[in-house]
């Protein structure tokens, strides 16, 4: 770690003391005594003073192990304000083969790590997944959940403008056996206990997270019982977002024809949105009565991203050539065989937790898979579908940019998904 001059940093005091450096991370050990039990005690006060006190003490207390001795690695500018760290704190409490707690809290001014691409969030994806109402993340994908948190006034200490931070916590310990969902419920609630604690400690703004009390499975099973793999049924463990009142919109208020179903992430947050439409039956697309027409929109999507997540799914898309930047200009009408016919548009706004992109996608219906050029008709209407999926996402009442007070609406661009 660099340091840096002492007009730069601003201590922030939330109160362990340093027992032992070592290479830029504290490490210290419970009661030196054989590992034969006997250590509930001692394990105990380490957990309430390790990661700065930032831990559910109270919710962690009865699950920590007396078998063996904790040790603890922690480092990060909330535990060493003397320190530059890309992490606020990095802390580890384990119990060598017995469990662990492990957070992470990072400011964000660099790409948040987890993926937020629309077609990732969306309920029914192909990824274990699980939200917390009102909570900003995610868990599942690595064993662990995320949550972020904003900090309108910014965190103190960072050469960057940092007005938001993203969480990451995994507990593992031994407990009342209550299924998966328990266990990636405790992971939020730490979570979220740690990014209140370091908001209030730096008074950087903003609404404490509220304390999550469920978590919703977002996940759907594709399960068959032949063993070619035909017949391929859905067994759904949830009906995550199905008919959510931002999302029921979709679709239907752009004029596009047929009866369409909704669903969308259940988050409940003011930096994130999707929302997700098909016309096709939800079970079985092949046997949706009336069959589409070849080129009619069948599926629809529409995504934003607010204040500090906004660039960070800016640079995901990106990455994979389908950001509004990447072919900026391009216009083609030949879509190679197998390639999806879906159009996307970008546009940004400021909304309540400031600048904030919008994504809107429109799929048409296809009966071949090998290549076909569309003529200059087919392509300038579908500009004008997804043109007309955005204006009316917009101006919907009940959808979310018209809940965040979006305003100032600038088109940004097209991507092709057939590029």
């Amino acid at each position: 770690m660099d340091r840096v001059p002492s007009w730069l940093r601003k201590p922030l005091f939330i109160g362990v003391p340093l027992v032992a450096v070592v290479a830029g991370a504290l490490f210290f050990r419970g009661a030196d005594r054989a590992d034969d039990g006997g250590h509930s005690a001692a394990n105990r006060a380490q957990l309430k003073r390790a990661c700065a006190g930032l831990l559910p003490y109270e919710e962690l207390r009865d699950r920590v192990p007396d078998e063996v001795a904790g040790a603890v690695r922690q480092y990060g500018t909330v535990l060493d304000p003397g320190e530059e760290s890309r992490s606020l704190v990095n802390c580890s409490v384990t119990w060598p083969g017995h469990g662990s707690v492990r957070v992470r809290a990072v400011a964000l001014v660099h790409r948040i790590p987890m993926t937020m691409r629309a077609e990732d969030i969306l309920p029914g994806g192909g990824e274990e997944g699980y939200e917390a109402p009102g909570i900003t993340g995610r868990a599942g994908e690595g064993g662990r959940a995320w949550v972020v948190a904003e900090c309108p006034g910014g965190l103190e200490g960072r050469f960057r403008e940092a007005p938001g931070m993203y969480v990451t916590a995994d507990v593992d310990l031994p407990g009342p056996d209550k299924g998966k969902k328990a266990g990636y419920l405790a992971d939020f609630r730490t979570a979220v206990r740690v990014a209140n604690g370091i908001t209030a400690a730096q008074k950087c703004g903003g609404s404490p997270l509220k304390m999550p009390t469920r978590i919703i499975d977002t996940y759907e099973a594709h399960v068959t019982a032949d063993e070619d793999g035909a017949n391929m049924e859905v067994e759904r463990i949830d009906e995550p977002g199905l008919g959510v009142k931002k999302c029921r919109g979709l679709g239907t208020r752009a004029g596009f024809p047929g009866k369409w179903t909704a669903s969308g992430d259940l988050q409940d947050s003011r930096l994130l949105s999707v929302c997700g439409a098909t016309v096709l039956d939800r079970e079985d697309p092949m046997a949706t009565d009336p069959e589409p027409s070849d080129g009619a929109v069948v599926e629809v999507s529409a995504a934003s991203w607010a204040g500090p997540l906004g660039e960070s799914v800016n640079d995901q898309y990106d990455r994979t050539g389908d950001s509004f930047g990447f072919r900026e200009g391009e216009r083609t009408r030949v879509i190679p065989e197998s390639k999806p016919h879906e159009l996307a548009l970008w546009a940004r706004s400021e909304c309540a937790a400031g600048a904030t992109y919008h994504r809107v996608t429109v799929r048409t219906e296809t009966s071949v898979i090998d290549a076909r050029t569309l003529d200059e008709a087919e392509r300038t209407e579908f500009s004008g579908n997804v043109r007309e999926l955005m204006d009316s996402y917009l101006v919907d009442p009940d959808g979310w940019p018209r809940q965040q007070r979006c305003h100032d609406t600038e088109i940004l661009g097209e991507v092709e998904g057939w590029r």
